[in-house]
């Protein structure tokens, strides 16, 4: 006997099971982000520290110390307190979209799925409104694989927009720290081994983190959009060949894949702030809304 044809992504995404799991990985991100936000901040008080200390050179001897040490402890694993929350948050994301898009778990790359025990702790944890977590991907009612590689594609073509515009901009704050120091150093007339103990080393922690999040962005906006180009020309194939059944079976395997993509880059902790991602989200939105426009322009007509 046939396994039942399950009912379409766009109305099973709000099931309460699926919500739930929902809840946990919201949670579960907002620790992580806040243990990643705590980083930056001590980060960029030391940084603030060097601007102190060129005004107060009393302060130089403890602020290049306390930013030598924090620097050491940045670069020996500063970010293995939130990496294991990263890992959960990635995975609970996992656990929802395989669930919701019925494919396998890939155990290999994953490791064990969240347990439903932990699921269900977590989930206690969200505070945030509800409405939040209904329609989370905004995608029409299309055939099966369609649908799945449309919601895949939402994470592909969003993600790898915002990690790109992230980077620069983080670029540019870093080279715009980096230049401010010279400049400094110029205008006081410092020699080049007091500009590096007043001003290179309180913010060294704050330079490493930049460059980690300019390489980690730029690698996960590339692996990202390569994937999307292929999700992209396989389902414009799938469609504009009459929908074969006979193509199902490798497109589930391609969206395996494309997961497998999205969840390496999630692993890899390149995320990007809420703020910095509600700033461009109405116009992203609306880009992605005339990419969906586009996919139903492939179907047949009934």
């Amino acid at each position: 006997m046939p396994a039942p044809t399950p009912a379409p992504i766009v109305r099973r995404q709000n099931d309460e099971d699926l919500l739930t799991v929902l809840r946990a990985g919201e949670s579960a991100h907002a620790r992580a982000r806040r243990l990643a936000s705590a980083r930056v901040v001590v980060s960029a008080s030391l940084a603030a520290g060097a601007v102190l200390a060129v005004v107060v050179p009393a302060l130089q001897t403890a602020l290049t110390t306390a930013g030598f040490l924090w620097a050491l402890v940045y670069a020996v694993g500063a970010g293995s307190w939130t990496e294991s929350e990263f890992r959960t948050a990635a995975l609970l994301q996992e656990t929802f979209d395989t669930r919701l898009y019925d494919i396998p778990w890939n155990e290999t790359l994953a490791g064990n799925a969240p347990s439903a025990d932990e699921i269900s702790r977590l989930a206690r944890r969200y505070k945030g409104p509800e409405e939040r977590l209904r329609d989370y991907y905004e995608i029409r009612e299309l055939p099966r694989p369609l649908d799945l590689l449309s919601c895949i594609l939402q994470n592909l073509a969003w993600g790898a927009r915002i990690r790109r515009r992230y980077a620069a901009a983080v670029q540019a704050g870093v080279i715009g720290w980096i230049v401010t120091g010279v400049a400094v150093g110029v205008a006081t007339r410092m020699t080049l081994a007091s500009l590096l103990t007043t001003w290179f080393i309180p913010s060294l922690g704050l330079l490493l983190l930049g460059a980690d999040i300019v390489r980690a962005q730029r690698e996960t906006a590339a692996a990202r959009e390569h994937a999307r180009q292929v999700i992209l020309r396989e389902m414009r194939e799938h469609a504009h060949s009459g929908l074969p059944p006979g193509r199902v079976p490798d497109l589930l395997v391609l969206a395996r894949q494309a997961q497998d993509v999205l969840l390496r880059t999630r692993l890899a902790q390149a995320r990007v702030p809420n703020w910095f991602f509600r700033r461009f989200l109405d116009s992203d939105r609306a880009d992605f809304a005339a990419a969906m426009d586009e996919v139903g322009s492939w179907l047949p007509r009934a």
